[in-house]
């Protein structure tokens, strides 16, 4: 009876230390949350906020509706998504002195440079983990090597990039075609160059996923006579998809908010919209935080949209080594 009585006691300790570990553990996962969450609940408010709303002292948090202080407007997002011939619409201009500034061109620059070379660098970093992984191209630690390209911080390549875009490049095509040839400022030169930063991501990534396939499974279909580009297209492909979704994912973030190469490799013809933000801290624009708050937010939906819709993919990549074990 005594044992019983001292176990029940331990176990009713065990539980009350056990909730209040769980308590606090979700206390500051909380507390971590909302930091997180904070800077993003003040570009959406600050969005909606009308000039004289953006640095009021002290701030108005919530809008009126709400009880808050500031009345919501949206034209801040109306002079972003204006249509005119030229780029700016004088209705809806705060004063007489402000520039055209639609991110109509931006947004499309970087929908196709981000979605093209992830694609890109998708395809490059599947085919070459899979030699990777079943030849051992490259040797023993070469998997571990391709990352060293990534420890090369984008300034220290961004200027050499610069003059062999702006200058070799078209004196060489110059020199043998007769034509001169540009990469500077064009949606390949910048497309390549994401391709060339992001593969080592992708190898890296994509090796996870390609050693976890069976080899058996590929061995059964040579035996039943099937080629290796079949047996990698109805065999490997359909097995490491989820993990393909994953990487194009992380890829595609990256590429959609690239800004240092974007800046010093692009510009005027090409403008990405981390750049197009940017111009919202100079000094030819001022400081135009309602549309540069909506500019973010804009930057920010396609991505949250896109983990959303590929939410089932992403379980299934991040736990399919798991899986497999």
């Amino acid at each position: 009876m005594m044992n019983d009585a001292h176990s029940r006691k331990a176990e009713i300790s065990f539980a009350k230390r056990y909730n209040l570990f769980s308590w606090f553990r979700h206390g500051v996962l909380l507390g971590w949350a909302s930091i997180v969450l904070f800077p993003i609940f003040w570009m959406i408010s600050t969005s909606f906020k009308d000039s004289g709303d953006w640095v009021t002292w002290p701030p108005s948090w919530l809008p009126s509706f709400l009880g808050g202080g500031y009345k919501t407007t949206l034209l801040n997002y109306q002079q972003i998504f204006a249509f005119s011939a030229s780029g700016f619409d004088e209705k809806l201009s705060r004063e007489a002195t402000e520039q055209a500034f639609n991110i109509w061109s931006s947004l499309g620059d970087s929908a196709l440079i981000a979605s093209a070379s992830s694609l890109l660098s998708l395809l490059l970093g599947t085919f070459l983990a899979y030699s990777i992984s079943r030849y051992s191209v490259g040797g023993k630690n070469f998997r571990y090597m391709i990352l060293t390209i990534r420890m090369v911080p984008p300034i220290v390549i961004a200027i050499p990039i610069v003059m062999y875009y702006a200058i070799l490049i078209p004196y060489a095509t110059e020199f043998i075609t007769g034509t001169r040839l540009s990469l500077f400022d064009s949606y390949t030169g910048l497309g390549l160059l994401y391709v060339a930063t992001t593969l080592p991501f992708v190898i890296w990534m994509m090796l996870s996923f390609i050693d976890e396939v069976p080899y058996t499974l590929e061995h059964a279909a040579k035996l039943m006579g099937a080629g290796r580009i079949y047996t990698l297209r109805r065999v490997v492909v359909p097995l490491v998809a989820p993990g393909m979704v994953v990487t194009f994912l992380f890829i595609f973030i990256l590429n959609w908010s690239e800004f240092l190469l974007a800046l010093t490799l692009t510009q005027p013809k090409i403008s990405t919209l981390p750049v197009l933000l940017n111009k919202f801290q100079s000094a030819v624009e001022g400081r135009l935080y309602g549309p540069q708050a909506a500019i973010g937010t804009v930057i920010t939906v396609p991505v949250v949209i896109l983990g959303i819709l590929i939410q089932k993919h992403l379980i299934k990549g991040f736990s399919f080594g798991l899986m497999r074990k």
